[in-house]
């Protein structure tokens, strides 16, 4: 009964994980079976299952979607420990070659003019992540938003700068 319930929905599912996650067919599968052991670890699913018929579609839905959450959180600590910082040891050998220096003192440059001609908000929020070293949590307390407007203040900030710096 429970497996019967479970192949009904399993199609709409590989669509669902496909285009919420953008992922290809193995991540789909992999999905796909942290959702059967997540619903299989449950105590007398069978039961409560066939109590309630009428909502398991959206349970299901609501499984995939946290496991799709979970996953990317879990990509972004990855992202964020292989970020590595920046080291004046590596970078020392520039000194000898002023044609570099003066293009990355031109880019700073840009840099510079698109962060004064931005949204001052978006500035805020990229100078106290980038300069200053500040974790998101910090800089919604301080400028008094929400984590995701942080995110999508920063995010813009970066959209300008790179659209300048690659013009």
């Amino acid at each position: 009964m429970l497996y019967e319930l479970i192949s009904e929905h399993e199609p709409a599912l590989r669509r669902f994980i496909r285009v919420r996650a953008r992922a290809n067919a193995p991540e789909v599968e992999d999905i796909l079976q942290e959702m059967y052991t997540k619903l299989f670890s449950l105590d007398e699913l069978a039961q409560k299952v066939e109590a309630r018929q009428d909502t398991f579609r959206s349970f299901l839905f609501t499984v995939v979607t946290n496991l799709i959450i979970d996953r990317e959180r879990r990509a972004k600590v990855r992202a964020h420990e292989v970020h590595e910082p920046f080291s004046d040891t590596l970078y020392s050998t520039w000194n000898n070659e002023p044609e570099k220096c003066a293009g990355i003192a031109e880019k700073l440059i840009e840099i510079e003019n698109v962060l004064e001609n931005i949204n001052p908000h978006h500035k805020s929020a990229f100078v106290l992540c980038r300069v200053e070293g500040k974790a998101y949590r910090e800089i919604s307390d301080i400028l008094g938003v929400s984590v995701s407007t942080v995110e999508k203040y920063i995010s813009a900030a970066l959209m300008a700068i790179r659209n300048k710096v690659q013009d």
